[in-house]
């Protein structure tokens, strides 16, 4: 798997999440102290675009039906028993990089 740029590390804002298209397939960028999280910008409830939902205190809640994941780690809060895809990041040279995974795993 090769790494793909998403953005500049500049345009992440602390305590944000924003949405974003890699090679068709969209991918949630989320920015909690200083580290970069990202995942299918997707509720694996619906499928619901999750950058459409909001973050609060490093927990992501979909806009659609209120179902809530930890931003760190991409676990279920509520309900537990979903789990967001999460890709690898890496940050070189002031750029975001992410690693895709196959979609459907983690």
């Amino acid at each position: 798997m090769a790494s793909r740029r998403v953005a500049a590390l500049a345009e992440l804002w602390d305590g944000e999440m924003r949405g974003c298209q890699v090679e068709g397939r969209r991918i949630l960028l989320v920015k909690l102290e200083g580290t970069i999280h990202a995942y299918d910008d997707r509720c694996p409830h619906l499928g619901m675009p999750l950058s459409a939902g909001t973050l609060d205190g490093g927990v992501i809640t979909c806009g659609a039906h209120c179902f809530e994941f930890d931003a760190r780690t991409g676990a279920g809060v509520n309900p537990r028993n979903l789990r967001l895809c999460r890709h690898a990041v890496t940050v070189a040279d002031d750029e975001v990089w992410v690693e895709l995974e196959a979609e459907g795993t983690t």
